[in-house]
């Protein structure tokens, strides 16, 4: 047994990742593939196309954003583009366009930008080929006549 303190979570929902703590400061670009807490300050973009970025309440990023899923609790400034769901909770400040499935902005909260919901159509079904067109009959002149009740041609005398 450790006699050393355990950290609690303060994001309950958030999966394990990495942690940009209250008092570091990061420039440049940040990709991966994990989930991601900030709560110090981010200078630069941000592209994690499977996981989640969480901004906290004393969080703040200044750059671009594209995840599946953002949830932001500080300030941020840039553009937020989200596969599936952005979340800008009460408290919380944004300046910059907004482009999700599911937007979600609590209120309290500061929101400039535009918002753009992305529709995700269902797959389609392959398109059936349409029908051949029967072939084109022959000119009747050329097909011989029948005699109801025979199925033998007519012939003609005289």
């Amino acid at each position: 047994m450790s006699t050393y303190p355990t950290r609690q979570a303060e994001y309950p929902a958030t999966r394990a990742g990495a942690v940009i703590g209250k008092n570091l400061t990061l420039v440049g670009q940040v990709s991966g593939k994990e989930d991601l807490v900030v709560d110090g300050r981010l200078e630069g973009d941000v592209d994690l196309p499977e996981n989640r970025l969480t901004v906290g309440p004393t969080g703040q990023l200044q750059g671009r954003v594209k995840a599946r899923e953002i949830v932001i609790h500080g300030a941020v400034q840039g553009n937020l583009e989200a596969s599936e769901r952005v979340e800008i909770r009460k408290n919380a400040r944004v300046i910059g366009d907004l482009k999700a499935q599911r937007p979600v902005i609590e209120d309290e909260a500061y929101f400039k930008g535009n918002v753009e919901t992305i529709r995700v159509d269902p797959p389609k079904a392959a398109a059936k080929p349409a029908p051949a067109p029967a072939p084109a009959a022959a000119p009747a002149e050329a097909q011989p006549s029948l005699l109801p009740g025979d199925g033998k041609p007519e012939s003609r005398k005289g």
